[in-house]
């Protein structure tokens, strides 16, 4: 029942088990959460259309509420936001026509941006086309940077086999279709060895590529430095997530996973720095609960929204 708190695992699996609204409500929130359960754009192994119910069902055990809390890892005493959260549901997904989903995430988006902080919790990275137009075109950004955490990079060419936006290629069509200047675009995890037309596409558009092996090996707070006078000019960053940025361990059940790959420690701690950036929508990538036989990237994916918007979220009130 409604009434037991304590019993976290009861009642309705909203996020965080927050409110469930529809999007004329929510005015009076700081934090509107919709899942895209959307895999018409993967390529390889489907099944992040489940993941907006696997994420949801892992926060349903912490609040963000504005707790005093000790983090062990950095030895010290934090105080988490507080923030009104609301959550959508999920967006509704034309099954078999992605062009149309897409169009009505960027119109869903855009009035998500422009009443609240958006979190938007895919699904293949294809949405991320939608979300970024959405949001761009909510918050009226004339120069909204992106910042990619993924093991690929997303600008492959057209392909006849697949749709026109899918998760390889809407980086692509964001830059060629004029949405997104490349030069003020971040891609964090890249490795392994991968088709040159990918790699030249994005250094000839101005992509700043941090590998997986440079992130590894430099200090979290050299990262976060960077990426603040990179975003120094920026009207606001949009932030993506793709779970199969990370190392091997974490990223058993993702759709394309990759070896060598993020360190969690030091990506939860460039999470939690956000909040010296003006990040202002976040989406989280390619989970796929299929594949996921221990659990482990659900619980992951669920940590990684949980220290964004408990540390990681500037709300500007400070």
């Amino acid at each position: 029942m409604k009434d037991r708190e304590e019993l976290k695992h009861f009642g309705i699996a909203t996020f965080v088990g927050s409110d469930y609204v529809s999007l004329n409500q929510i005015d009076k929130y700081e934090v509107s959460v919709i899942g895209v359960p959307d895999d018409m754009g993967a390529t390889y192994r489907l099944g992040a259309q489940y993941a907006p119910r696997a994420v949801r069902e892992h926060s349903m055990w912490k609040r963000i509420d504005g707790m005093e809390c000790y983090d062990y890892d950095n030895r010290k005493i934090v105080k988490t936001n507080k923030l009104d959260i609301c959550d959508l549901g999920d967006l509704n997904v034309r099954q078999g026509d992605q062009e149309a989903t897409l169009q009505e995430l960027i119109r869903v988006a855009a009035i998500m941006r422009e009443k609240t902080f958006p979190v938007m919790i895919g699904g293949d990275h294809s949405i991320t086309y939608g979300g970024y137009i959405g949001v761009k075109n909510g918050g009226k950004y004339n120069k909204l940077g992106l910042l990619q955490f993924d093991a690929h990079n997303d600008t492959e060419p057209d392909t006849e086999f697949l749709p026109r936006v899918c998760h390889s290629n809407q980086f692509t069509k964001l830059i060629k279709e004029g949405h997104l200047d490349g030069h003020n675009m971040v891609t964090i995890g890249l490795r392994g060895i991968v088709n040159r037309i990918w790699h030249d596409f994005s250094e000839e558009q101005g992509i700043t590529v941090i590998t997986s092996n440079e992130f590894n090996n430099q200090d979290s707070s050299k990262v976060l430095d960077f990426l603040k006078e990179k975003f120094a000019d920026c009207d606001g960053v949009y932030v993506t997530f793709d779970m199969d940025s990370l190392e091997a361990a974490y990223s058993e059940g993702v759709g394309t996973p990759k070896y060598n790959g993020l360190k969690i420690m030091k990506v939860l701690d460039v999470i939690r720095g956000l909040k010296d950036i003006n990040v202002v929508a976040f989406d989280e990538v390619e989970l796929n609960p299929v594949q996921d036989a221990s659990g482990i990237t659900s619980f992951i994916a669920w940590e990684i929204l949980y220290n964004f918007l408990a540390i990681g979220l500037n709300k500007g009130d400070e």
